[in-house]
This record gives structure tokens, C-alpha cells and sequence, in this order.
């Protein structure tokens, strides 16, 4: 199949928080797998808006959307965070795939799940930290 030609490895990436001791967290992000897919743009907010009668505000600053498709075996869960290993692109699963794949008796063997691009801080490196606190007023 051309699509399954078109796959390229993505890494299923970890989020590991700690407490940093001042009311906030520390994530350390890890490699915990590796998945065959493929990542289509579907559209972006601005396109979104521009299409509907619905002002979205902030378009111009919105992620654009993303399908990232696999065999219909993998099941990728939602909120799960990948990187595109060919790029280091970092998405952000949006939905449960459960049911949008192709029947079992069907040839084509897919399953599609929805994405947004996701940003983690020096999404080069392996294992990376974020820090994240409570904003204080």
C-alpha cells in the first residue's frame, strides 16, 4: 500500500513529574517506544475560521491540525505526546481512535487518530525538562 510506504518512525514520548519543592513540577521526558505512522496536515485554525461563520479568536496563533495514521492495530491513547524522529516535530494526540479504523475484514489497514502540534522545550535531546509552576498574582 502507498500510504504504508510513506510511514516513517515516531517516538511515543513520557512525561515523568516531580514536585520542585516550590508548589510546581518538573517534567522529564523520555523515549518509551517507537511507532510506525504517518503525519497529513488537515488544516489550520486560520483556514478553520476563514471556513465557518465562527470567529475563533487568535487564529493566527492556533496550532494546526494534524491526522497521524498507523496500522489499525496500534492504538496510539489520548493526550499521548509523539516526536516525528525525522524531523523532531512534537504532536499531541486529540481524540481516542478507537473507532476510526477500517474494518477488520478490509484490505486498507488503518487507523487515524487526530493531532495538534504540541511543544516541549528542546525537543531535540532524549530526555528533556520542563518546569512548571503556579502563576502567583
Amino acid at each position: 500500500m502507498i500510504l504504508e510506504r510513506n510511514f516513517e518512525q515516531f517516538e511515543l514520548l513520557l512525561g515523568t513529574r516531580t514536585a520542585d519543592g516550590k508548589s510546581g513540577f518538573h517534567t522529564v521526558w523520555s523515549v518509551s517506544g517507537t511507532v510506525d505512522a504517518v503525519a497529513v496536515i488537515g488544516q489550520t485554525m486560520h483556514d478553520r475560521a476563514r471556513s465557518t461563520e465562527t470567529v475563533i479568536a487568535n487564529a493566527e496563533l492556533s496550532k494546526p491540525l494534524y491526522s497521524i495514521m498507523t496500522k489499525r492495530s496500534v492504538l496510539i491513547p489520548f493526550h499521548a505526546v509523539l516526536r516525528r524522529v525525522r524531523d523532531g516535530k512534537i504532536f499531541r494526540i486529540t481524540n481516542n481512535a478507537d473507532d476510526a479504523k477500517t474494518p477488520n475484514g478490509a484490505k486498507l489497514d488503518l487507523r487515524m487518530h487526530s493531532a495538534e502540534e504540541y511543544r516541549l522545550p528542546d525537543a531535540s535531546s532524549l530526555a528533556q525538562t520542563e518546569t512548571e509552576g503556579e502563576n502567583s498574582d
